[in-house]
């Protein structure tokens, strides 16, 4: 029987005044070589118009 762990992040952006959006890196995704299995995944955006580009880093996070 193993350990089942739920993790959720939220951030969330609040300004006094209009502001332009620019790009943010966020490295919010299970590594696919990480030894406990990844039952399920999601990661949700908003604004809906919004660009998703998959990097790893050189030790293969």
């Amino acid at each position: 029987m193993g350990i089942h762990v739920v993790l959720r992040h939220q951030t969330e952006y609040d300004f006094d005044r209009l502001v332009q959006i620019h790009p943010h890196v966020l490295r919010l995704r299970p590594a696919p070589h990480c030894r406990t299995p990844i039952l399920a995944y999601s990661l949700n955006v908003e604004p809906a118009r919004h660009f998703l580009n998959w990097q790893q880093d050189p030790f293969g996070n």
